[in-house]
């Protein structure tokens, strides 16, 4: 009894727990939560009215002697069920507003966080499984709030009420379903950590395979180039063995679990027939009587075999919990509070920076000022990369010495705010979005590019666009693929430039920028820089010697 009672205590510490972990989402909600337990309830609780109109409709036949009566309970009985029927479709639409917008703000706190996550631990993620693994156990545990509260306060109405009329009718009945209750608890403290374990590995399995069927699309162009279609499918069979293995294992506790549900109902609705026949055969129960009383034990039976299966549910959800807990745990990468206005100048002072046992930067100082262009050169792997990162506050925590902005040191700077408005970057790899081309120049200042048309002309044509442009279907209204697969590679690059240029930021920085232009683009890209720079810090990746000024600031960077 002991035991029992501990484990009772944990599944309460448990669904506190989790109660506690989506109060504040629950809270965004909470009168449509209210009007949505409140509805079912009352749904519910009509539906009691049903087995006593039942039984009394047997008596009064057994003792009639014309068909009017009849019409009444047919009355009775089509505006009880129009009744649950409107409510619960009222419930059930408050239900999936609830669940959805309530698991769309869990989701979106999680990804909102782990953008602010330090870049050194998302790169090591194998975000495809992170993604799929947040969306389910947040949809898991608002699923798991809204129907506890909901079912637990309506299967508590339907034992209270029903059992407080068995009373009335027949004592005998009531002692059996406090048997059966102490049976089910006893079952259920004795299993639930073998059903904790088996969700555990289903779900963790499912979650490896998702990743593995999306690592099969999205690799399509690197296993047509290398000829790995076997390996590939190889890699998806192994997975699929271990996640038919989890679900074999999870299927088997689950049945298990199910089944010794079944035995305990099996032998308790043999004990009420055998029991009311005897009470009918003797005379001190109606028919119609044991029809009402048969109708609300079946109603607590069901209440209480809800509240056998919760210890279940709570087990399964606290796999969710606890695998949200591990990310939550994850602390976001410092970002300070002071906001900047304009970027003068940047300075780095005694900077180191490595990669494990790898030295990349070693105690480098340098200062950048507006007026001059800077370009990082150097052999791969030399850790050009590493230092623009450093540069832009994408390795905070990561490197040794300081690195200041206007004299200001960046822990003390906002640099998302910085990034945002201050900050322009063309990557060499760059992202385009599946959106139109004008929201991919814009990003979040939403119709810059159609306020700047004469500025976007003067690029598209310096940078070799304007045959690419003029052949788009809706101008920079046309929608950018998924992939950007309608876009070739060079122009891909191109769109990054412009982006860049057209945010007109104070921090310029264009990675390997000639890459995918013609000489006359790139003769013109840089003159146009010339131009730029007396405003502007400009910061260049490069091993196109061609386009180095002789005035420009040369920043070598060496393999070591």
């Amino acid at each position: 009894m002991k035991r029992c009672a501990t484990g009772a205590r944990r599944d309460n510490f448990t669904m506190k727990k989790i109660f506690t972990f989506c109060k504040r989402y629950l809270l965004i909600s909470k009168w449509r939560l209210f009007f949505y337990v409140l509805i079912s309830i009352v749904a519910n609780a009509s539906t009691l009215i049903s087995p006593y109109i039942m039984g009394d409709f047997v008596d009064q036949l057994m003792a009639a002697d014309n068909i009017n009566f009849i019409f009444w309970y047919l009355g009775a009985f089509a505006t009880i069920s129009i009744t649950t029927l409107v409510l619960g479709y009222i419930s059930g639409r408050l239900y999936t507003r609830l669940q959805t917008s309530l698991g769309y703000a869990l989701n979106k706190d999680f990804i909102t966080s782990f953008q602010r996550a330090p870049l050194k631990f998302t790169q090591q993620q194998d975000t495809v499984y992170l993604n799929q693994r947040i969306n389910n156990d947040a949809n898991t545990l608002i699923i798991f709030c809204v129907s506890i509260i909901q079912n637990v306060l309506v299967n508590f109405v339907m034992i209270v009420i029903p059992a407080a009329l068995l009373f009335t009718f027949h004592p005998g009945l009531a002692g059996i379903l406090l048997i059966v209750a102490a049976v089910y608890f006893v079952f259920y403290v004795l299993y639930k950590r073998v059903l904790y374990k088996a969700s555990h590995e289903y779900k963790e399995s499912q979650s490896r395979f998702f990743a593995k069927l999306n690592e099969q699309m999205f690799n399509i162009r690197f296993i047509k180039l290398h000829g790995l279609f076997n390996h590939f499918i190889w890699r998806l069979n192994n997975s699929f063995v271990g996640l038919l293995a989890s679900a074999l294992k999870h299927q088997r506790a689950g049945y298990i679990f199910r089944g010794l549900d079944q035995v305990v109902m099996m032998i308790t609705q043999m004990v009420l027939l055998l029991f009311g026949g005897m009470e009918i055969i003797a005379g001190r129960l109606t028919i119609g009587r044991f029809v009402i009383m048969s109708a609300y034990f079946n109603m607590i039976l069901s209440a209480l075999r809800y509240f056998f299966s919760l210890g279940q549910t709570i087990q399964s959800n606290m796999v969710a919990y606890n695998r949200l807990q591990e990310l939550a745990q994850i602390d976001p990468e410092p970002n300070g509070e002071q906001i900047l206005t304009h970027i003068h100048n940047i300075e780095l002072k005694q900077v180191s920076f490595s990669y494990g046992s790898d030295p990349i930067v070693s105690g480098m100082d340098l200062t950048l000022k507006k007026g001059s262009i800077y370009a990082i050169v150097g052999p791969n792997g030399a850790g050009k990369s590493t230092l623009v990162d450093i540069i832009l506050g994408l390795q905070v925590g990561n490197y040794t010495g300081q690195v200041l902005y206007n004299s200001i040191p960046m822990d003390d700077i906002n640099m998302y705010e910085a990034r945002s408005k201050l900050i322009g970057v063309s990557e060499q790899e760059p992202t385009l979005l599946s959106d139109t081309l004008a929201a991919n120049l814009d990003l979040d200042e939403e119709g810059r590019t159609h306020a700047q048309k004469a500025t976007v002309d003067n690029l598209v044509d310096m940078l070799g666009l304007t045959t690419c442009f003029n052949g788009l279907p809706n101008g920079l209204d046309t929608l950018i693929n998924e992939n950007a697969a309608n876009v070739s590679g060079g122009e891909k690059q191109k769109i990054s430039i412009m982006r860049a240029l057209l945010k007109n930021p104070d921090v310029l920085v264009l990675d390997e920028p000639t890459s995918a232009l013609d000489t006359s683009s790139c003769n013109a890209l840089k003159q146009y820089l010339q131009e730029l720079k007396k405003d502007k810090i400009i910061i260049l990746v490069t091993h196109d010697q061609g386009f180095i000024n002789t005035d420009d600031i040369l920043i070598r960077m060496e393999r070591r």
